[in-house]
């Protein structure tokens, strides 16, 4: 499936789903907005026709008398109409409800956006891997590793025979484009802690959202809103353990590797296996392909060197 299309249905059903818990909310609340007439109808035509509903007893006049030779002058009366006998506006007054409480279609709405949302996060942005060793931590222990500027390496705890199951690499599927352009952009260290599949299509990503390896990957991803938050608050649970990540490939003279990775393109997963008997202080080695960097490393460290770091 196309990975790009994926991430635009996450969205596109986020979105949905927060649109519909607001539309239901608004819907509900005007439901308890009520307007009512509390008089009559009020409609232009009646005030109007009241106002103008005056009695009228006679017309004014003002003449001169022809015959007598002085003016005469005739009274008008009005009669004022009585102002309670006018129609008023009606008053609207908003009807509330006193139930305070929140109606179920909004409950409803809120619900199904907050599963669809941590649903999506689960099928997208959850770490995954496994150590499947028995008794991982009797059995494998991290520490500074005899590789010369390799950092911490995993060493065998104990004797484990050849073909044993270390576990799964651990991280966050993530595509590959999305994760060069954007995460190892701004934290290019994290290339170093991903495994990219043979088909380039995806990468195992175990690094935190700064970029850095810590003991356990919590899951989580930058493109998706509160996603690291999410995961590493309400699903922190789910963190797995990230000591895989520590296995260097073998100094010059160290002899080989004696652990080697399968991959699963169907489950998008990498298996390592021991494919030598080790013994108890031995450290893992695995050869991770020809586009990994070693410029950095150097010749095998002694005992003594490991001590002093």
């Amino acid at each position: 499936y196309d990975s790009m299309m994926n991430r635009a249905v996450f969205i596109l059903l986020f979105t949905v789903a927060v649109a519909t818990s607001t539309f239901g909310e608004a819907f509900s609340l005007n439901q308890h907005l009520v307007f009512t007439n509390n008089r009559h109808s009020y409609t232009s035509d009646n005030v109007l026709a009241s106002t103008l509903s005056l009695a009228r007893t006679s017309t004014p006049t003002l003449s001169r008398s022809r015959r007598k030779g002085r003016l005469s002058t005739s009274t008008t009366t009005f009669a004022i109409p009585d102002v309670s006998s006018l129609p008023t506006a009606p008053s609207f007054e908003a009807v509330t409800t006193n139930d305070a409480s929140i109606s179920p279609q909004v409950v409803a709405a809120s619900a199904s956006a907050t599963l669809t949302y941590l649903s999506l996060l689960l099928a997208y942005d959850r770490p995954r891997g496994s150590l499947a060793v028995p008794e991982p931590r009797t059995a494998l222990l991290i520490r500074p590793s005899r590789v010369r500027n390799a950092g911490l390496g995993l060493f065998a705890s104990r004797s484990l025979p050849r073909g044993t199951v270390l576990g799964t690499y651990p991280g966050v599927l993530r595509p590959a484009q999305a994760f060069y352009d954007g995460k190892c952009r701004r934290f290019p260290q994290a290339v170093g802690y991903s495994w990219r599949f043979t088909d380039n299509k995806y990468v195992i990503d175990p690094t935190d959202s700064r970029g850095e390896i810590g003991d356990v990957c919590l899951g989580g991803s930058l493109e998706v809103p509160f996603s690291d938050a999410v995961f590493g608050t309400v699903f922190r649970c789910l963190g797995v353990n990230t000591a895989l990540c520590r296995i260097n490939e073998p100094p010059i003279g160290a002899g080989g590797c004696n652990v080697s990775a399968r991959e699963n393109l169907e489950k998008r997963e990498v298996v390592f296996e021991l494919v030598q008997d080790v013994y108890s202080g031995q450290e893992l080695y695995l050869d991770y392909g020809l586009d990994y960097d070693r410029s950095r490393y150097g010749p095998s460290l002694e005992e003594n060197d490991i001590e002093g770091i």
